[in-house]
């Protein structure tokens, strides 16, 4: 009967689990979905399908060094409307690590595609 609770007990817990992560994982989409929009409108460009894709999962360090989930999403943008381009959203924890498109800008501000 004891065997029975304990797999009763490790089924709830895997369940718990499963639930956790994928909460976790859509409220990291929308954080990460956030910071495309704020990225791409900063630099004058339009966000495709206003979203984001899972690209990378890993476990990674927050600001405070704790062990968390690492998460690398792209997104598409376009420029002019003609080309489909690339950026990237990574983020440790609930927190952003970086966000960049594939181009920079040079001194009048014209941009230079890294690619």
């Amino acid at each position: 009967m004891a065997g029975n609770f304990f797999q009763n007990l490790m089924f709830i817990a895997l369940i718990a689990a499963v639930i956790g992560y994928w909460w976790t994982g859509m409220r990291a989409k929308e954080t990460a979905v956030a910071h495309a929009k704020r990225l791409c409108k900063r630099e004058s460009v339009q966000l495709l399908d206003q979203t984001v894709a899972l690209k990378k999962l890993r476990l990674g360090r927050d600001k405070a060094g704790n062990a968390c989930l690492r998460r690398e999403y792209r997104f598409e943008f376009t420029v002019a409307g003609e080309h489909r381009d690339q950026g990237k959203i990574v983020l440790n924890g609930k927190s952003l690590h970086q966000a960049s498109l594939p181009f920079t800008r040079d001194e009048d501000g014209n941009r230079v595609f890294l690619q």
